[in-house]
């Protein structure tokens, strides 16, 4: 069944014949959140391996039989086996799609099978299937409602003592982030500055919020992709030490790059840029297509090769924890913007 991100943990607290949890969407921050809420609510100790079982989406590429082996193995506890699937930094395509399908419908084990993924789309089969199960649940999380932004703000506002007008608290809005997750650093940030605080002046907030507009990784990948070297690195510089690991940054450029991959083989097959763009699947949301056509434009299919050779490099540079990772994160987005900055000089 489909459920609204809002009213999804209540759900899960008083209905106790699920199987399946999907969370996707473009709010990757309301993602997350909603995932780690959900081993809170449902007390899953991360560390029990004889319960639990994670499974990182690109191991399940390369061995699509994992999750089957997981889901059928009996739990040793009294609880039911519990199998956590991360597909948020790889391309959801019909073959991945299909094994997780088929191996939902062949198994009828006591089983809790929670997902995370990217926006996978309404019409994507995985998405309808579960949407349509009785014994599951299907969480779009969508983009930040800016109402509920000024609505947070103001309770702010009003919880200590301050009142600002209503053009204002708009504009400040305007400065948060489409990321749910982001939006509640940032909303912690302000309480700390309003707590206490008697010399506060429009002028202040909006100089401490300022800085976090679209502050996310995506926001860095596309900075990064179209030329934009020195607007890349202050970003990744602004929120490096709060985010996701190095390894994490690599497979989001990594998946990034496929798409661009994948576009360029139509391309080069006859098929016409704009069609293909937007008949991308999984879906290309539309407010990103504009751009996503200026850096197709930009790579070539011999450049993207050298970029993810570049990338798994970084990645083995990583887990050997010899090389500084931000070194290593920044070299490389300024190696890459640079490239694409000259491609788009010639």
């Amino acid at each position: 069944m489909k459920i609204k991100s809002d009213n999804f943990l209540t759900s899960l607290k008083n209905n106790n014949s699920y199987k399946i949890v999907l969370l996707h969407g473009p709010n990757h921050g309301l993602v997350n959140l909603l995932y780690n809420k959900t081993i809170d609510v449902l007390s899953i100790d991360l560390n029990d391996p004889f319960s639990v079982s994670k499974v990182d989406g690109n191991d399940f590429k390369e061995n699509p039989t994992i999750l089957n082996d997981s889901i059928s193995t009996f739990s040793m506890g009294k609880d039911k086996r519990i199998v956590l699937l991360d597909l948020t930094y790889i391309t959801i395509n019909k073959t991945v799609e299909n094994i997780i399908l088929n191996t939902i419908k062949e198994n009828n084990n006591d089983y809790l099978l929670l997902i995370k993924a990217n926006n996978l789309g309404s019409k994507n089969d995985l998405v309808k299937f579960i949407e349509n199960l009785d014994y599951g649940f299907l969480v779009p999380c969508y983009e930040e409602n800016s109402n509920n932004v000024k609505i947070d703000i103001s309770r702010l506002f009003n919880k200590y003592g301050f009142n600002f007008s209503t053009d204002f608290i708009f504009i400040l809005s305007t400065k948060f982030n489409p990321d749910t997750l982001i939006n509640l650093t940032e909303l912690k940030k302000l309480e700390s500055f309003l707590i206490d605080n008697e010399n506060i002046t429009e002028e202040s907030i909006l100089t401490l919020i300022t800085d976090n507009i679209d502050l996310n990784f995506n926001k860095i990948i596309q900075l990064c992709t179209s030329g934009k070297i020195k607007e890349s690195l202050f970003y990744l510089d602004k929120i490096y030490e709060n985010s996701s690991s190095a390894i994490n940054i690599t497979r989001l450029f990594m998946k990034h790059f496929k798409i661009i991959e994948k576009i360029l083989l139509k391309v080069e097959n006859g098929s016409n840029l704009s069609e293909t763009i937007n008949n991308t699947r999984p879906p290309i949301f539309f407010k990103d297509r504009p751009l996503l056509t200026t850096q197709c434009k930009l790579w070539s299919l011999k450049k993207i090769n050298l970029i993810f050779k570049r990338l798994i490099e970084i990645e083995l540079k990583c887990k050997s924890s010899i090389y500084p990772d931000k070194i290593l994160i920044s070299q490389f987005i300024l190696s890459t913007a640079l490239m694409a900055k000259n491609s788009a000089r010639t």
